[in-house]
């Protein structure tokens, strides 16, 4: 699969996996329609410069980075976002893979680049609607703990 068409087929799995509601009448991401309707989602591949292609982010215009790392080591993926996450304190990196994810699974690894700021208004709109309610324990800790 090339990059364009990752791309293309990241959106056909949104929109049918993380934009479809849940039993509990929530979407896995109930922001993510509105970043791919809007443009906000910024593609990276980052598969042959797994240490400098995540600082290509674009902060000011996307709300989330969406980088490609199929084929790579994800234990080496998860030490350099370790040290970008110390880099750069206004952005959080979140691996999304195979086998990760309580709700779904990624089709391919990648990590998610979130603006700090906004993630967290995000999950504090969140907390005043029913959306956790349906997450395991265990699972809200190790994705809220960031």
């Amino acid at each position: 699969m090339n990059f364009q068409e990752f791309q293309d087929k990241f959106l056909e799995w949104t929109q049918e996996e993380i934009e479809a509601k849940k039993l509990d009448g929530f979407p896995i991401c109930p922001f993510a329609r509105k970043a791919r309707l809007q443009n906000k989602i910024q593609f990276i591949d980052a598969r042959d410069n797994l240490a400098s292609s995540y600082d290509t982010f674009d902060k000011e215009t996307y709300e989330i980075g969406i980088a490609w790392v199929d084929g790579c080591d994800m234990s080496e993926v998860e030490k350099i976002i370790e040290l970008q996450a110390i880099k750069d304190t206004d952005l959080l990196y979140f691996t999304s893979t195979t086998t990760s994810g309580h709700f779904t699974k990624n089709f391919t690894n990648c990590v998610f680049i979130q603006l700090r700021g906004d993630l967290e208004e995000k999950r504090k709109y969140l907390h005043t609607t029913k959306y956790y309610d349906s997450w395991p324990l265990d699972y809200y800790k190790m994705i809220t703990s960031v």
